[in-house]
């Protein structure tokens, strides 16, 4: 769920560069895919606390949104950026080695 919902993020971002909103066709696509994977986390939620799936989604959108950043849109990370992964990751582990997740 959290690749579906960063796919929505591709579409918003690629709207959000075209000049002169240009970019509503695009926008909706993200807009309907935002709208199709909340069914999922329904589902998700159903069966999971919403601590779990929080820290998991959170994480993994962070994570996915900085290796399309990296990858798709050519942007550059920083030292405080890498730093702050670290620290997510970090408080990931704790929750698990707490039993939270």
């Amino acid at each position: 769920m959290v690749t579906v919902t960063i796919i929505g993020d591709y579409y918003v971002k690629k709207a959000a560069m075209l000049k002169d909103y240009t970019g509503y066709r695009i926008l909706f696509i993200g807009a309907i895919i935002y709208f199709f994977s909340s069914f999922g986390w329904f589902w998700i939620y159903r069966y999971q606390k919403f601590l779990t799936v929080g820290a998991i989604h959170s994480f993994g959108i962070i994570l996915l949104t900085v290796l399309f950043s990296i990858f798709v849109f050519k942007e550059k990370i920083n030292g405080w950026e890498i730093f702050a992964l670290v620290l997510g990751f970090i408080s990931l582990i704790i929750l698990i080695k707490n039993g939270n997740i």
